[in-house]
Order: C-alpha cells, then sequence, then structure tokens
C-alpha cells in the first residue's frame, strides 16, 4: 500500500460526502430551473447569454462567483445565531441559504459555463472536479448496491409481513 494514500474509510466518508453534495447540487440544479421556468426564462436567457458572450472570461468568474460572496458571510451569520443560543433561526436560516445558493451559484454556472470553460485553468479544475466525482461514484458503487439489495431485501420481508397481517386479520374477522 503506498504510504501516502489516505486510509481508505477516509476516503469512503469523502466520496460519500463529496456524492451527497454533488446528489444536492443536482437537486439545486433541477430546483433552480424549475422555479425559473415560472419567469420567461427563454428570454431573460437570452439576454444574459447575449451579455455574457461579450464580457471577458475573467468578469464571467467575477459574475459567477457574487453569490459565493454574498451567501458565505451570511452562512456565518447563521452558525454565530446557531452558537447564540437561536438554534432555530441558525438552522432554518442555514438551510435556507444552502438551498437557496446552491441553486444560484448552479443557474449561474449553468449560464456562464461556456465562457468560465474557455479559462484554461478553470477548464483544467472542472476537469480534476468531474474525474472525482466518477472516481467517488466508483468507490461508492458497492456499497450502494449492498445498501439497495439490504433495502429490496428489507422492503420484501416488510411486504411479507404486511401480507401476513392482513391474512390473519381476515382469518379473526371472517
Amino acid at each position: 500500500m503506498d504510504k501516502r494514500a489516505p486510509p481508505r474509510p477516509l476516503m469512503l466518508l469523502l466520496a460519500a460526502a463529496f456524492l451527497f453534495e454533488s446528489w444536492f447540487w443536482q437537486g439545486c440544479i433541477a430546483l433552480g430551473r424549475r422555479i425559473v421556468a415560472l419567469i420567461p426564462w427563454a428570454a431573460l436567457k437570452a439576454h444574459i447569454a447575449a451579455a455574457v458572450a461579450i464580457l471577458p472570461a475573467p468578469v464571467v468568474l467575477v459574475i459567477f462567483l457574487i453569490p459565493v460572496a454574498i451567501i458565505e458571510p451570511m452562512q456565518t451569520v447563521c452558525v454565530y445565531l446557531i452558537a447564540r443560543g437561536h438554534l432555530l433561526l441558525g438552522i432554518l436560516g442555514f438551510v435556507a441559504l444552502k438551498f437557496f445558493g446552491l441553486g444560484l451559484i448552479a443557474v449561474m454556472f449553468d449560464l456562464t459555463r461556456e465562457k468560465l470553460l474557455s479559462m484554461a485553468w478553470f477548464a483544467w479544475v472542472y476537469a480534476k472536479f468531474v474525474a472525482f466525482h466518477a472516481f467517488a461514484h466508483d468507490l461508492i458503487a458497492p456499497y450502494k448496491a449492498a445498501v439497495a439489495k439490504e433495502m429490496r431485501g428489507l422492503r420484501d420481508w416488510a411486504r411479507a409481513a404486511w401480507v401476513r397481517l392482513r391474512a390473519r386479520a381476515i382469518v379473526s374477522d371472517g
């Protein structure tokens, strides 16, 4: 074993956390798309795409990062509220900001992807991110399959138990 490689349980934990965040990201993208579907998105997207097309890539990067610059400090305030005893307000604010922030960032990335990927360093980081995503999926896949198998077994057991209970209820009523 390579002495520099992190321990497998740590990698599994990191991969699972990464995949959860990725799943959350995809959910935010889907939610963001549903929300923006309520507005005249085609016209708005065309205007935004035209504006993004004429801007230099570094300016587009700054625009893309504006939601992060706003949301992250607000999340810190929510953690402060939790620490000061305003548990419900802090947690609700943090979760709402997480959903809103990831949704907004996901939609912004959707709109600016082409321009952002025109920067070599951003394309390199994005390729590494995609490669790690695939690695994490491959690492978690056997565990995910085992959990799915156990859940199917549990569902089948529950279904059989329900049928037995219903059969007993019919016999006792009859």
